[in-house]
């Protein structure tokens, strides 16, 4: 099985990734790897995987034994977490880009996790995960989703995992400082005025269909 993490920039798309991964390991799924994109010819040889990547891939996609799951945020908390954490500046190409790839993974995602639910029921949000895994109801039953959240919030980047190549973590691919400000509304007071009525202008039917208000 092949189990795709294909969230948004900056829309939780690491917190999913380490949930699938945590929950499939405390499944006993067997022949278990984790991790991103880059890795992905290395990452299929394995019965089962987890695969972290933003831009959409039409091979993952298209293969068969592929479960996709997907995350997005409020466009603004995107444009303001890319900048403080890779000072990418406030331009719309990077939301641009983000969105035609979340529309397409949302074509055959089992899942699209609304990054502010995390802020009001994590646990709730772990079940949600754990449902569209295709595991046994059995399993289910018995998955410790209250310990689940604290191992996956516990999770933290370490230099000794870092990888030779690329700034993240291995095992959890986060990064260094990954965590910003995740509040729901950050890009107040931090996104120019200008942007943010650009990105209203430019993205109001997606942010409305989605319950974000103008």
């Amino acid at each position: 099985m092949i189990y795709v993490c294909a969230g948004m920039y900056r829309s939780g798309s690491t917190w999913l990734f380490n949930a699938v991964r945590l929950i499939l390991f405390r499944a006993n799924v067997p022949g278990l790897v984790a991790g991103w994109i880059a890795d992905k010819d290395s990452l299929l040889t394995h019965e089962n995987s987890v695969i972290k990547v933003h831009s959409f891939d039409e091979d993952l996609a298209a293969r068969n034994g592929t479960i996709v799951l997907t995350s997005h945020r409020d466009l603004r908390d995107i444009v303001a977490s890319l900048d403080r954490k890779f000072k990418t500046g406030f331009a719309l190409a990077l939301l641009r880009e983000t969105l035609e790839s979340h529309t397409q993974w949302s074509k055959v995602a089992k899942l699209d996790l609304h990054y502010e639910d995390l802020l009001v029921d994590r646990v709730l949000q772990v079940k949600k995960v754990a449902e569209v895994l295709q595991l046994p109801g059995s399993i289910l039953g018995q998955l410790p989703y209250d310990s689940l959240l604290a191992e996956i919030d516990f999770e933290r980047f370490s230099e000794t995992r870092k990888h030779s190549l690329l700034p993240h973590d291995l095992t959890n691919l986060l990064h260094d400082g990954h965590i910003t400000d995740g509040r729901h509304g950050s890009w107040k007071g931090y996104v120019p005025a200008a942007i943010v009525q650009d990105i209203e202008d430019e993205f109001r039917p997606w942010l409305e269909a989605r319950g974000y208000p103008i």
